[in-house]
């Protein structure tokens, strides 16, 4: 008998330990997933100047686009407008992030900067489809990227999901898979300037993913966005909104 609540009470221990061990393992998961990555103030300057400097170009670049596509359509000039919407959100909610240092406001911040790029990713396809899809294909497209755009925007910012492999490849594939109902709507040009506004940005994320290796790395995945917002930008004004 004695030798049996001996049995008991060390398997009761174990299970104990297993429970510890387990919660322990579930806390440690937690705690690795879900802290913000942390202030860098000695570079935050150069992220902050970055995309600062981006947003306010856009907005002069937005007013130039509008202006012209106007001439063309009402439709081309709010599917434009949609497009640098985008664009300017992305870069000063990027600033944002940078510039704020308190929390909760820095979390939400980041949150957004993130959460925008979704936007920016469906905003720059918008004049393209609106202007080459056919009456067919043009609003099954736009509404379907812009449901992709939201679904990211939403898990972004209300749940404060951070950079990871999930998010990075969701930012590939939205950016990709829009893509292929394209192919062979549009000149050739335009699927050049295109693709390398594509490559620039799938070669940034690998600054950004490993931005806390290396200083002044984050700034350099901000130069890749502004270069590949850059080609997109001439390949809509010179090859989209033109008649």
């Amino acid at each position: 008998m004695a030798w049996a609540l001996r049995k008991l009470d060390e398997e009761q221990r174990l299970v104990g330990s297993v429970s510890v061990t387990s919660e322990s393992r579930q806390q440690t998961s937690k705690s690795v997933e879900l802290p913000p990555p942390p202030i860098k103030p000695d570079q935050e300057w150069a992220n902050a100047w970055t995309h600062g400097a981006a947003s306010a170009i856009s907005l002069y670049l937005a007013y130039l686009l509008i202006r012209e596509a106007s001439v063309i359509s009402t439709g081309m000039a709010v599917a434009c407008a949609a497009y640098m919407a985008s664009v300017f959100g992305t870069f000063f909610c990027s600033t944002l992030s940078h510039v704020v240092r308190r929390q909760p406001l820095l979390n939400t911040m980041r949150a957004w900067d993130q959460a925008m790029i979704y936007t920016m990713i469906s905003g720059t396809y918008t004049p393209i489809a609106f202007r080459y899809c056919t009456d067919e294909t043009r609003t099954p497209l736009l509404i379907a990227i812009w449901i992709s755009a939201g679904v990211g925007f939403f898990f972004k910012v209300c749940h404060q999901h951070r950079v990871n492999s999930i998010g990075t490849v969701s930012y590939l594939l939205l950016g990709w898979l829009p893509a292929i109902p394209l192919v062979g709507q549009v000149p050739g040009v335009l699927v050049a300037w295109m693709i390398a506004g594509g490559v620039l940005y799938t070669a940034g994320v690998s600054l950004l993913v490993n931005d806390h290796r290396v200083r002044y790395l984050h700034a350099g995945w901000h130069l890749f966005v502004m270069a590949a917002a850059t080609c997109h930008f001439w390949a809509i004004w010179k090859h989209v909104v033109p008649v």
